[in-house]
């Protein structure tokens, strides 16, 4: 185990029990999506890997859409889905 992370789990023990409860909730959720993403088969783990890689590139490039643009898009391309679906 890593050195600091042992340690700062032998102090959790000092904490107001309100910070025990919110390390318990943290870590909880945590072991959670370490669980989901073992069960994830290498399709999905490098499909999720790809969109990981999309969304970081685009947070780099910035950008200033409001609120109304994005789901505009996003009920645009949800449409477009489903004429293709439909196979119009």
């Amino acid at each position: 185990m890593n050195k600091r992370l042992e340690a700062l789990l032998e102090r959790i023990p000092t904490w107001p029990q309100e910070a025990q409860e919110d390390a318990i909730m943290v870590l909880s959720d945590i072991e959670e999506k370490i669980r989901l993403l073992r069960s994830l088969t290498p399709e999905e783990q490098a499909k999720l890997a790809a969109l990981r890689e999309d969304i970081n590139s685009a947070i780099e490039r910035g950008g200033s859409y409001t609120d109304e643009e994005v789901e505009a898009s996003i009920e645009a391309t949800l449409d477009d889905w489903e004429r293709k679906r439909k196979g119009a």
